[in-house]
């Protein structure tokens, strides 16, 4: 219901902005004549907040970014306000007591406004003005009354329960982003700038917040309290068998809850801090016999802080803190929450802001540095550090105070500097102020720093944003979270906390080999939980992997031991809550990692007296960089063929011969894939030798491998020996192997040198094989495999088989076996017999009878039907029917028996065989064969036969679309992206190279398929070496064709 909601609260703001943004011409040079005064000066406004925001104004260009923070601003003043007015604060300032939205209805027309909702943003905005800023011309801005009245009603429609959840808040703006997130994905560009925030916040799961607070904040709260009564309530603070809390102590920190400070960088709508808030002003009442409300205040004040890249989050955290103080302590003035927006970039140039500085050299220096810290403010956000070195140069220090100038001279620059840039003061004063909180607090340091970074990896980061980590993180620069982590060692100090939500990807990939020695080396691990996929209850499937740490920024001292949890394995958030809060627990040495293969921070012990890579090499294959080019399935290709090669490829389960499926367009390595960028041609140490192939996502299943060229996805394991392959058979093709790898990497794909550093009992497997006995002879009884030898009885597909027997197909490895003369010359089968040939029933039921010999009997015929979707005894109708359908989803979309029909199931229909469509078998069919049927429909007219008329008619229609095949106009074109236009061939012309998806168009085209075949022409991932796009779906006139052969 929530979620339903705000994609419609959405939707519907977002229109409304638009309007009114195009009625006050906000991106016209002129403003429109019918503007009153006010409307003027609004427009101004509001093409400063563009501005500010990014957006370029003038031109008539559409403002995507100022129209969607409308949209934001006005959504969020009614929702600000229900949530006031459901939990009794909507406080009238007059007289100090909460009122509700009839009441400031019934005020509206002595207070001047419009309406309730006017009435309670105005009563909001004197007791929460950080939040509530009505001067901001978003806010101003006014919806048309019927826009304004649906927002109102959907507000209102939500139940009140909804209102007073402490989350509700944060999941209402992770569904607002929701939209934004799915087109910024879509396109598929860098990220970076306003779209990093839709795509890389994640709602953080309640019980991940309290784990990580409980067992840090908690656990240093527990050892120097153990009789306080908080300690009831910490479901998730894990002891020791001697009641010490598992994850440590924090012996370094102070002594009184009021010197503890707690840092969220990525705060979100505040999750972390409303939390850490809860358990803080708790301690301090205790601890200070403070009263609750006093409590909380001095709390607000001096130990929570939150920085955040969205302006908008920091006013959702904002709130949310507001809201809950008041919750717990009362409605009264609260100090202000040290949340401030890190995401506010300055626009003018570095030197503009320097000359403001005049001869004071040290004021000029600092506006320099400050300029080139928040220039990229919106990308970089909590990641820029003013004090991040002496090369650099410092801003701040590290207290937060001003180096080498005073602040009060730095403000005043910053607001002559802002206000050349802005033409409102409203802007200037709210970029001014958050510049300087932001940078205040991003020089600080923190006894606790927690948080949820965002998640993105390297592939999908703008230029800046990688040229920033490159330059500031190298040893992290693989994600924007692990950068983050790095990022939050210097915000915690010496002997501060970093408690992070995070993708595991650091603790295992060998990409971030460096990072976790240095961190081992140099840092304290006090607890390790791997939850591993399906963490959170927004994201399905195997996304975002997911991993709990509390780290300690100094060295650990020697034999330190650290807490583990291990609650990959469970199913779902609740079921790894579970484990969280009473899983067993791993106590382990920190200098047992270390001795881990490339240093991989496990949670386990790993055996390292032998690793499969003694015995073994882990070896990765080809990447073709372009797929739908180089790749075919077999059966798309009469082979042999010298230019094309097998290629061995992924298995979806552990099998001794699988995977061999594919081909690639090899060119015995000299043609176009060794020229194409992009391309790499691996894997050539294992080509002719034996070992076992591994599919590398999932449950790794396994395949022996036979010396083909293989695809990327698959791994091979070659044996150093070829004595050991028994044994590493036995071993791989056991679940162990996954468990052993699992062990150490949990990410999707696993990469070669990972698969053979996992311990291996050789000794132990070399018996399991002894026992198992000799590894069975390639062969395969499955039609998709190229070693399937065509023969028909025993086949996993009979009766597909004994159809492309019929049609002349011939598998890579078919032996004779005597049914070459029942095998059709020219690659056409007609279901009803046609000029002179019996009917393809008969042919077919002749075609099995021989495969089977003495074991053929009507039962087995009918048998055959029946497991293939037929009826007992209706070789015509599964033929007519059923056949094409079933061969489409066994050679999965890649058909090479095409069935066309003229949509009469009493009608025309015939089998063709693809290998064999060339220009001049399309014509046989077309004019010769289908030309027969068609006289005998027209004499069976002229005779009165029933329903003569109609078939043909139908035929007549399939005659008339085969001609326009044969013509290849468009859009019965074969178009093929990767040959020039002068190659493209003109009418129907084929080439079995380009494959069936290239090759089948004209047919889905024209409709005259039996089946639906599931292929698609969008465009293909990557790039043109011109840097174009990849396109498929493309028709070219024969006019076009002919003119480059002129």
């Amino acid at each position: 219901m929530l979620e339903a909601a705000v994609l419609a609260g959405r939707e519907t703001a977002e229109s409304a902005a638009r309007h009114e943004v195009v009625r006050l011409g906000v991106s016209q040079d002129k403003a429109p004549a019918y503007l009153n005064a006010g409307e003027r000066a609004l427009r101004r406004e509001l093409r400063a907040k563009a501005r500010q925001l990014g957006d370029r104004v003038g031109g008539d260009s559409p403002l995507p970014l100022l129209m969607g923070e409308v949209a934001y601003e006005q959504w969020h003043r009614l929702l600000f306000a229900r949530f006031l007015e459901v939990n009794a604060l909507l406080i009238h300032p007059g007289i100090g007591m909460a009122v509700t939205l009839e009441e400031c209805a019934e005020l509206a027309p002595e207070l001047a406004e419009p309406d309730a909702w006017a009435v309670a943003a105005r009563f909001a905005s004197e007791t929460l003005p950080g939040v509530f800023r009505l001067t901001d011309p978003c806010v101003c801005i006014s919806f048309a009354p019927e826009d304004s009245q649906k927002l109102e009603q959907i507000i209102m429609g939500l139940p009140e329960d909804i209102f007073r959840c402490e989350d509700a808040l944060g999941w209402v703006y992770q569904f607002w982003q929701t939209k934004r997130k799915k087109q910024v994905n879509d396109a598929g560009n860098k990220v970076g700038g306003a779209d990093l925030s839709p795509v890389t916040q994640l709602f953080t799961e309640n019980y991940m917040v309290r784990f990580l607070l409980e067992n840090s904040l908690g656990a240093w709260w527990a050892a120097g309290n153990p009789g306080s009564p908080l300690l009831d309530g910490w479901e998730y603070l894990r002891r020791t068998d001697d009641g010490e809390p598992a994850a440590g102590t924090y012996e370094s920190w102070p002594a009184a809850a009021s010197d503890v400070t707690v840092l969220d960088p990525c705060c979100g709508s505040g999750h972390f801090l409303v939390a850490a808030f809860g358990m803080l002003w708790r301690m301090r009442a205790e601890q200070e016999s403070l009263t609750p409300a006093q409590a909380q205040d001095a709390v607000l004040r001096d130990n929570l802080f939150g920085l955040e890249l969205d302006p908008r989050c920091t006013q959702l955290a904002t709130f949310n803190l507001v809201l809950e103080a008041w919750k717990q302590g009362g409605y009264r003035q609260l100090p202000t929450p040290n949340v401030a927006c890190s995401g506010i970039p300055v626009r003018a140039a570095g030197s503009e802001w320097e000359d403001l500085a005049g001869d004071d050299q040290a004021l000029r220096g600092s506006l320099a540095r400050l300029h080139s810290q928040f220039r990229n403010a919106d990308t970089l956000g909590s990641l820029i550090n003013p004090v991040s070195g002496p090369k650099q140069g410092a801003l701040l220090g590290r207290t937060g105070t001003l180096e080498s100038t005073d602040w009060d001279k730095v403000r005043n620059a910053l607001r002559t500097a802002v206000a050349e840039e802005e033409d409102s003061g409203t802007v200037l004063g709210d970029t001014v102020n958050d510049v300087a909180r932001a940078a205040q607090l991003l020089s600080r340091q923190y006894s606790l720093v927690v948080t949820n970074p965002p998640y993105l990896m390297r592939t999908f980061m703008s230029a800046d944003l990688q040229s920033y980590i490159d330059a500031h993180h190298p040893a992290a620069k693989g994600d924007l979270a692990t950068a983050f982590l790095e990022r939050c060692f210097d915000f915690a100090g010496k002997n501060g906390l970093v408690v992070t939500v995070s993708p595991q990807n650091w603790t295992l990939l060998t990409t971030y080999t460096r990072f976790r020695k240095d961190l081992l080396d140099n840092r304290t691990l006090h607890a390790v939980a791997r939850l591993g996929h399906g963490a959170f209850r927004q994201i399905t499937g195997e996304v975002v992997k997911v991993v709990l740490t509390i780290i300690q920024t100094g060295r650990a001292a020697a034999q330190h031991r650290f807490m583990g949890l291990r609650a990959q394995s469970s199913l779902g958030p609740d079921a790894k809550a579970l484990m969280l809060s009473q899983g067993p627990l791993v106590v382990l040495e920190q200098e047992t990692q270390l001795a881990n293969p490339d240093q991989r921070i496990t949670v386990s012990l790993l055996d390292k007296s032998a690793l499969l890579g003694a015995k073994a090499d882990g070896l990765q294959g080809i990447a073709t960089a372009d797929y739908p080019r180089f790749g075919r399935f077999f059966w798309e290709r009469t082979l042999p063929h010298p230019d094309w090669a097998y290629q061995q490829s992924t298995v979806r389960e552990t099998a001794p011969y699988g995977g061999r499926e594919h081909i690639i367009w090899w060119e015995k390595g000299a043609g176009a894939l060794s020229e194409e960028p992009g391309a790499y041609v691996r894997g050539k140490n294992a080509w002719g030798k034996r070992g076992v192939a591994v599919s590398q996502m999932g449950k790794l299943p396994v395949s022996l491998y036979t010396g083909e060229l293989f695809d990327n996805n698959t791994a091979v394991i070659l044996p150093k020996n070829d004595k050991d392959l028994l044994a590493i058979w036995a071993f791989c093709s056991s679940p162990e192997f996954n468990e052993a790898v699992r062990e150490i990497d949990d990410v999707m794909k696993v990469t070669n040198s990972t698969l053979v550093k996992v311990p291996f009992d050789v000794e132990h497997w070399r018996a399991v094989a002894e026992a198992t006995g000799p590894l069975p002879e390639p062969g395969s009884d499955d039609p998709t495999q190229w070693l399937f030898s065509g023969r028909i009885a025993g086949s996993a597909e009979p009766l597909q088989v004994a159809v492309g027997r019929l049609l002349g197909y011939a598998w890579p490895e078919q032996a004779d076996d005597g049914l070459g003369d029942l095998v059709d010359t020219d690659g056409i089968v007609c279901i009803p017999a046609v000029a002179g040939e019996r009917s393809a029933a008969e042919r077919l039921l002749d075609v099995l009878a021989a495969a089977y010999g003495n074991e053929w009997s009507p039962g087995l015929r009918d048998g055959l039907l029946t497991a293939a979707g037929g009826q007992a005894g209706k070789v015509e109708g599964w033929l007519r029917d059923k056949f094409f359908a079933h061969h489409v989803k066994v050679f999965q979309n890649r058909p090479f028996i095409w069935q066309v029909w003229d949509g009469r199931r009493d009608g025309f229909s015939a089998l063709l065989n693809y290998h064999r469509l060339t220009r001049a078998t399309l014509e046989k069919l077309t004019y010769t064969i289908l030309g027969t049927w068609i006289s005998r429909q027209r004499e069976d007219v002229s005779s009165g036969v029933a329903g003569a008329e109609d078939r043909l008619r139908a035929a007549e229609g399939l005659q008339n679309k085969l001609k326009l095949i044969l013509e290849g106009d468009a859009p019965y074109d074969i178009f093929v992206r990767w040959k020039d236009l002068k190659d493209q061939p003109v009418g129907w012309d084929p080439d079995l190279d380009d494959g069936v998806r290239i090759n089948i168009r004209p047919f889905v085209t024209a409709g005259v398929l039996r089946s639906k075949v599931g292929v698609k022409w969008e465009k293909d991932r990557g790039k043109n070496a011109d840097g174009s796009d990849r396109i498929n779906d493309l028709h070219l006139t024969l006019q076009e064709k002919h003119a480059t052969r002129s």
